[in-house]
């Protein structure tokens, strides 16, 4: 049964990525064939193709690595397909044009010669032409706009004359290009969004029980539409109040007063800087999962003592661990000490004393990222209810929220003393997971994730990168200003540089997933 979710997932999970990357590549494509820029392939995925399907001057691909898409359009080659003093075939029409250029011995050619010259370009609508030297004589050919080069029996790619190239169009139909992958990403998050507004409703701030978990409360002693009055005896009006109770706390249970009534709830507790949760009502400090930095804590670990400090090695002599008893005991504990780096527990796992080092994430960290420290669910939401004018500007929130975010998380990444790094970022492994994850938490979750893995790659994208959407608009930016094209060879080599060293960072990051899953 395992093994079935799993694949079910990995379907999901590829399903999730292609769309994504579809939709990025439709963006450029779209535009692309609105300015009569010549596609040669528009490919999903990234290697070897497993499936090919020749449509008119374009070749639809699939292929091998689902990581990643492009199209390929005319202008972008490095250098010539053909040049002077190339032996290659040819192949005429009736009225005697070149329609084929024969690169490969296994293809039959009608002409076989030397390439003496050639302009498959023409520049303002010139005629293309090629003159070759067959059996010791110089002959012209008139070559067809829409000849193709004939590299193997099943690869081919159509001639790019010069109205057709992407270099050639105006600056606003190359910035159109570009700038729509990620714009389509972006219109993509805000359907999904819009979409998911009509489903869950606006939120409200009464201080009513929403959505009740099932899974997390088995009973009936709190149900959807029930007015909490009071949280550990204070009372409390609206849901931000129940909110904040939550957060004040600091325990894994609390007393909720429904209908003069206390009812005792247990807490779902999850550690958002040491990397662990609870087991929900187990009053035992024991481990429910671990994740992010800490790889060595296992499930089960039972806590017995904490020690938090600013260095990374401490003498064992000065390790002075604080005895935990109980969640509160903990939860005290690493909330006073949430700005120190390095964290030391003591656990008890199968009747064995083992103590675990690893690195805290820093309370400003999280906080900046819009998260708290410690976080805490009591098996329910807010109560929300339709509203005709919600989906209208909800995608802008969250469209905003994640982008503030997303915006965050890079300026982390290069702020010293924040606890989080380069090895910290998700490829596609841990993108994998995260999505597995949102699918157990049910729809909604699942629809907001791939909303946010959208805008997340079309944000990406936009990074002034060489590599990326967002270098080749700095280049554009470039030309505007100064009225001069960057250097083709130039640009091209900080393409290829800016590229290998994306390709090793995605290496670097999905080594460290693999790590963290096992």
């Amino acid at each position: 049964m395992t093994f079935l979710i799993t694949i079910l997932n990995i379907i999901v999970f590829l399903i999730v990525l292609g769309v994504i990357i579809f939709i990025h590549e439709l963006g450029h494509f779209f535009f692309a064939r609105r300015a009569d820029i010549l596609c040669h392939e528009f490919a999903l995925g990234m290697g070897p193709a497993v499936y090919q399907k020749e449509k008119g001057e374009i070749t639809y691909s699939i292929r091998a690595i689902p990581l990643g898409g492009y199209v390929s359009m005319a202008g972008e080659e490095m250098g010539s397909v053909i040049n002077k003093e190339n032996r290659i075939g040819l192949n005429l029409d009736k009225e005697g044009n070149v329609v084929e250029f024969i690169l490969t011995e296994e293809v039959e050619h009608q002409i076989f010669g030397k390439v003496n010259d050639l302009d498959l370009v023409g520049e303002d609508y010139a005629p293309l032409f090629i003159e070759m030297l067959v059996d010791g004589e110089l002959i012209k050919y008139n070559v067809s706009r829409t000849a193709k080069y004939i590299f193997t029996e099943k690869k081919k790619m159509q001639i790019a004359p010069a109205e057709r190239n992407y270099q050639n169009k105006t600056l606003w139909q190359r910035f159109l290009v570009v700038f729509a992958g990620p714009a389509a990403n972006f219109l993509l998050a805000f359907f999904l969004l819009f979409i998911l507004a009509f489903f869950i409703g606006k939120p409200s701030n009464k201080n009513v029980i929403g959505k009740v978990d099932t899974n997390v409360i088995t009973d009936n002693r709190i149900q959807k539409g029930d007015v909490v009055t009071a949280v550990n005896g204070k009372s409390v009006s609206t849901f931000d109040d129940i909110r904040i109770a939550l957060k004040e706390n600091a325990n894994d249970t609390i007393v909720f007063t429904i209908d003069n009534e206390d009812v005792v709830l247990d807490l779902s507790i999850v550690m958002q800087g040491l990397g662990f949760t609870n087991q929900f009502g187990n009053r035992d400090v024991l481990v429910g999962q671990s994740f992010g930095k800490e790889k060595d804590l296992l499930s089960n670990d039972k806590i017995l003592g904490i020690f938090m400090s600013k260095d990374l090695k401490v003498s064992e002599d000065l390790i002075d661990y604080t005895s935990i008893n109980n969640w509160a005991d903990l939860i005290k504990y690493s909330s006073n000490n949430s700005e120190l780096e390095h964290v030391y527990l003591k656990v008890e796992r199968n009747g064995e004393i083992k103590e675990i080092s690893y690195v805290n994430l820093f309370e400003s960290t999280i906080t900046e990222l819009g998260s708290s420290y410690i976080g805490y669910g009591a098996g329910f939401s807010q109560n929300r209810s339709f509203n005709i004018l919600y989906p209208l500007y909800y995608p802008f929130l969250q469209i905003g929220s994640d982008v503030k975010e997303m915006f965050t998380t890079i300026g982390l990444l290069f702020k010293p003393n924040t606890g989080v790094g380069v090895g910290d970022l998700s490829g596609p492994i841990g993108i994998f997971s995260i999505v597995s994850g949102s699918i157990k938490n049910g729809f909604s979750s699942f629809i907001q994730l791939v909303a946010f893995l959208s805008i997340n790659i079309g944000l990406l994208n936009l990074l002034p990168i060489p590599a990326l959407d967002g270098g080749r608009l700095v280049f554009i930016g470039y030309e505007a200003v100064t009225r001069k094209k960057v250097n083709q060879k130039v640009e091209n080599t900080l393409i290829t540089i800016t590229f290998v060293l994306l390709f090793a960072l995605m290496i670097f990051v999905t080594f460290k997933d693999i790590i963290r899953l096992f």
